[in-house]
């Protein structure tokens, strides 16, 4: 029955009666190919937008760091959270009731010595492979040496930065990269790297390509659109004319009482004086402790056919233009929700909680969700570092793989010391009472910024009196 679904499917591709894929497939071997083209190394991605196509997407994502505050801001704070916890050498469990046996932890301690001797320290390398979230992947190149005991340990591990990856070394069959070719930004000279060599790690959830596809491209369009949100609103406050001095004289007046004594000097620089220190207020650009103006109060006079009146609007006078809304407050709406998209994409919402809504509540349970984002990054870091680093180093010094240790970091967490020293409490009432010398007790007094209690203190720390 299988096979007749099969001959009418492909007859329905008109393949019935030609080329005919093979229907005999091993358990052992893949039966289907990767979904992303590559033709002589280049990677061909299906991308309508050009300015986040080819090479140039480096050029908008650079933009996207630096000029775009939220996301710099963001970049800045999740990687920031990435370096503070403490990596562990966790020594294989070799033995059969699941225990290390004193070769694995000797292994352990031995990447421990590799790690702590490098030329870079390992927060800087942990810092530095966390941009694969944000560009869609990373390779971090390393560099062995020989030490003094004999063996081979690393000297350095260093970046290359995504926009000198030239071309991919793909396997045709299984897609897997073989390799890269590196191309030099000071002399355009080509670097081949093999995949034994660098530790790769890239963002592929929602993409097969070698280049995988990170946060950068996912802000692109809503950073694009927030840039012509500033754009437009640089440009309205530059043309807002509302709260434009406007000053009033009666230059015509004075012109002609000008013209009318020619000789009076003196008359003629008085009224040039007068209109120049109207103007020089009108453009004045910040108030001094001093500033003032002082104006004639003479209201405009009106020839009638039975004499004189006087009209209501004065012969000199000050005043700022007024005008009605421009919009301006819509487009800051649309900017405060562009930020929101922004903050939301890249997860780290908590950064905009408190300036116009939310609660401390709403901020610490969105930092908790950024804290699991970043233990999800750290764990696949730590397993792609155990296996393209620590496996380096295994297959160099000849070791055996069952001896070959794990990374494991620290999960990033908030500890409040009021929240553990109530906890402790509670246990204490419950009947687990600590005395000084419980590792918990060094825990919280570390947290406090005290010194440790001496380990052979005794007596019940919580009660006061002798345990």
């Amino acid at each position: 029955m299988a096979k007749t679904w099969l001959t009418g499917m492909l007859s329905g591709l008109g393949l019935a009666g030609g080329e005919k894929p093979s229907q005999r497939v091993s358990p052992y071997k893949e039966a289907g190919v990767s979904g992303t083209a590559v033709y002589g190394g280049f990677v061909q991605n299906i991308e309508k937008n050009p300015a986040v196509s080819g090479y140039n997407r480096y050029i908008t994502f650079s933009d996207i760091m630096v000029n775009t505050s939220i996301v710099a801001a963001g970049i800045r704070y999740f990687l920031g959270l990435a370096t503070k916890p403490t990596w562990t050498v966790s020594p294989a469990q070799d033995l059969p009731d699941g225990e290390s046996s004193d070769e694995a932890k000797a292994a352990a301690e031995f990447v421990e010595k590799i790690l702590a001797d490098m030329d870079v320290s390992w927060r800087r390398v942990v810092k530095r492979s966390g941009m694969y979230r944000f560009y869609g992947f990373s390779i971090q190149e390393w560099q062995a040496k020989k030490r003094e005991d004999g063996l081979i340990g690393i000297e350095n591990i260093e970046a290359r930065p995504q926009h000198t990856i030239w071309q991919w070394d793909i396997d045709p069959a299984t897609g897997r990269v073989r390799g890269v070719v590196q191309r030099s930004p000071q002399t355009g000279e080509l670097f081949y790297i093999p995949r034994w060599k660098f530790v790769y790690l890239v963002d592929d959830t929602l993409t097969d390509s070698p280049e995988g596809l990170g946060i950068l491209r996912q802000v692109a369009e809503p950073a694009e659109r927030l840039k012509e949100y500033l754009k437009i609103e640089g440009i309205g406050f530059d043309r807002d004319l509302r709260g434009t001095p406007i000053g009033r004289a009666p230059i015509a007046e004075l012109e002609q009482a000008k013209r009318e004594r020619p000789d009076d000097k003196e008359f003629a620089q008085q009224v040039d004086m007068a209109i120049m220190a109207m103007r020089n207020f009108v453009q004045t650009q910040a108030k001094d402790v001093n500033t003032g103006l002082l104006l004639d109060s003479t209201p405009f006079k009106n020839i009638q056919a039975d004499g004189y009146s006087w009209a209501s609007a004065l012969r000199w006078g000050m005043e700022l233009l007024q005008g009605n809304s421009t919009g301006i407050e819509h487009l800051g709406a649309a900017i405060e929700r562009t930020n929101w998209e922004l903050a939301r994409i890249m997860g780290v919402e908590q950064l905009l909680v408190g300036q116009t809504s939310g609660s401390r509540a709403l901020s610490e349970d969105k930092s908790r969700n950024l804290y699991l984002q970043v233990n999800g990054m750290l764990a696949d870091m730590g397993e792609m570092y155990g296996r393209d680093l620590v496996g380096g180093i295994w297959s160099l010094n000849g070791f055996d793989d069952r001896l070959k240790p794990t990374l494991e970091p620290e999960d990033v967490s908030f500890m409040s010391v009021q929240e553990v020293a109530s906890t402790l409490r509670d246990m204490a009432t419950a009947g687990a009472v600590l005395t000084p010398s419980d590792p918990a007790v060094a825990e919280v007094y570390e947290m406090l910024g005290l010194s440790a209690p001496p380990e052979d203190a005794g007596g019940d720390l919580l009660e006061g009196r002798p345990a």
